[in-house]
């Protein structure tokens, strides 16, 4: 089976319940900074994968709008994935620097393979902005 994502999203908190459920809070695409550089104090990328059976390595690039790389370290993760059960992938950033204004893209691998991406605008907060996030 090819890897395939169910749901991402960013947001500003998400948990695991004990019962396997995902909860997200405050889900975004959108990040409004007063200056460049910036820097957003926590976000959460959160992606439900249908994976095969057995253990994958999973990382998480992110990219600027001219296509350079925005994080000195990718997020690594190795997850397992059980027959009939899709794997939630939580990855806590903190403190992500941004040095440019415009559509960043978040890219999943699973495997060494891109799997699918998540945009994040970065704009400059006007006088209709009405929250950063």
């Amino acid at each position: 089976m090819t890897p395939e994502i169910k749901i991402a999203a960013l947001c500003d908190h998400a948990i695991v319940g004990q019962d396997g459920k995902l909860s997200m809070l405050g889900i975004f695409r959108n990040i409004s900074v007063s200056q460049l550089p910036a820097q957003h104090p926590r976000m959460y990328l959160v992606a439900v994968l249908a994976l095969d059976p057995g253990a994958h390595d999973v990382t998480v690039r992110l990219t600027k709008p001219d296509g350079g790389a925005a994080m000195a370290e990718d997020p690594h993760i190795q997850v397992r994935s059980v027959p009939g059960q899709d794997v939630n992938v939580i990855v806590e950033l903190n403190n992500l620097g941004f040095t440019s204004y415009g559509l960043h893209r978040f890219d999943l691998d699973v495997d060494g393979m891109t799997v699918g991406s998540l945009p994040v605008a970065i704009s400059a907060i006007t006088a209709s902005s009405s929250r950063q996030n």
